[in-house]
């Protein structure tokens, strides 16, 4: 079997707002092969970059469009062809977008020897744990504790054990926070988990007045409560709180994550599979998080290319008390695939379809195709 082509399609919601929400756009990358096989993958990045780190042309061996590195390649090579993407990128990649590219593809690759063996991608990566896991509410954090509250009861009333709010007003004063954070609690009770996430992080001293002024509230994990940068600072405040302390969805390869639990002590790992390397590298995040005590809990704020993907990741996974799930009613996050994945009474069924268990909306992919400047 060989790759023929690589295409993108880049979708894009007709109004762009600045907000934490990270499914207004999305870059879909479809990966052709001789044999009429076509893997489907999400690059969770901006994909106008992206989709010029996938189509550039070569400046020299070590700068090179993904494209031109995959074509007439056996898609069944998948850590031959991970090994050449970063290799062949590594004068402006190694981190950041490109691994955000290559994680697209990747995903495709896999898609591709599932459908090519007619297995799930979970049987191709060992085996699962499970067929079905929990999932968490992932909402934003509305401005006022009463709209907190509200959004609570929603969550509640749809079957979710679990709920995470997130950015919005978190990055604001420790005592707004606090009181938004309080509000959520005494809405959900003490069955509920509850999950913040900083999102844009805040100085270390602030993160440590605000892990601990909410520590008697059994905050399930904070996320994100400082700059993805600022190792030294997770180091600092995850010894110093008895909040578990989560991280990693701007993360990317195994060595970022290796000094993310390393240096920084989080006690949640969150790689993305359209971020963090796809399956491939996120396998060895896995396994390094489980080596290390961690809890590997995947970030996933996206289409169902992306659900269907990390769910397949996620039966992997040995101890996962949850997935994300984002319960925004958007079209690219809600109608970009054929079969919608749904969660029941907070659960969610793990595909086993072959590959990645997905299969595209075509009228969706036409309806919101990006064509045009910014």
């Amino acid at each position: 079997m060989q790759i023929t082509d690589i295409k993108t399609t880049a979708l894009r919601l007709p109004e762009v707002k600045p907000i934490g929400d990270g499914i207004q756009d999305v870059l879909v990358v479809e990966v052709d092969t001789d044999e009429g096989i076509t893997g489907i993958g999400e690059v969770h990045s901006s994909p106008y970059i992206a989709e010029a780190i996938i189509h550039a042309p070569m400046s020299h061996y070590a700068a090179r469009g993904l494209r031109q590195i995959l074509i007439g390649r056996d898609p069944l090579d998948r850590e031959t062809l991970w090994s050449d993407m970063y290799r062949m990128t590594s004068v402006f990649g190694r981190r950041g977008v490109t691994i955000h590219a290559m994680s697209g593809i990747d995903i495709a690759l896999w898609d591709i020897a599932g459908k090519a063996s007619g297995l799930s991608v979970h049987k191709l990566l060992g085996g699962s744990y499970r067929d079905q896991v929990r999932a968490y509410a992932s909402v934003l954090m509305p401005e006022s504790p009463e709209e907190a509250k509200e959004e609570v009861r929603r969550c509640i009333e749809l079957g979710f054990a679990g709920i995470k709010l997130g950015w919005g007003p978190l990055a604001n004063s420790v005592k707004q926070v606090v009181a938004l954070a309080e509000a959520v609690r005494a809405e959900a009770g003490d069955d509920v988990d509850i999950m913040l996430d900083v999102g844009f992080g805040v100085n270390t001293v602030q993160a440590e007045r605000l892990a601990k002024s909410i520590e008697a509230l059994d905050i399930y994990f904070l996320e994100e409560p400082l700059s993805p940068d600022n190792l030294v600072g997770y180091g600092y405040l995850s010894a110093r709180t008895c909040v578990p302390i989560a991280a990693g969805e701007k993360e990317t390869t195994y060595w970022g994550f290796r000094d993310l639990i390393d240096i920084g002590g989080v006690q949640i790992a969150q790689p993305d599979l359209a971020r963090a390397g796809g399956f491939t590298e996120c396998v060895r995040i896995r396994d390094l998080a489980n080596r290390s005590g961690v809890h590997c809990i995947p970030h996933c704020w996206s289409s169902d290319i992306l659900l269907g993907a990390t769910l397949q990741f996620a039966a992997t996974i040995p101890d996962l008390p949850y997935v994300e799930f984002c319960t925004l009613d958007t079209p690219l996050r809600t109608s970009l695939c054929a079969d919608p994945i749904r969660p029941r009474n907070g659960v969610l069924e793990i595909p086993d379809a072959p590959g990645i268990g997905i299969e595209l909306n075509r009228e969706t992919m036409e309806r919101y195709r990006y064509v045009g400047e910014v």
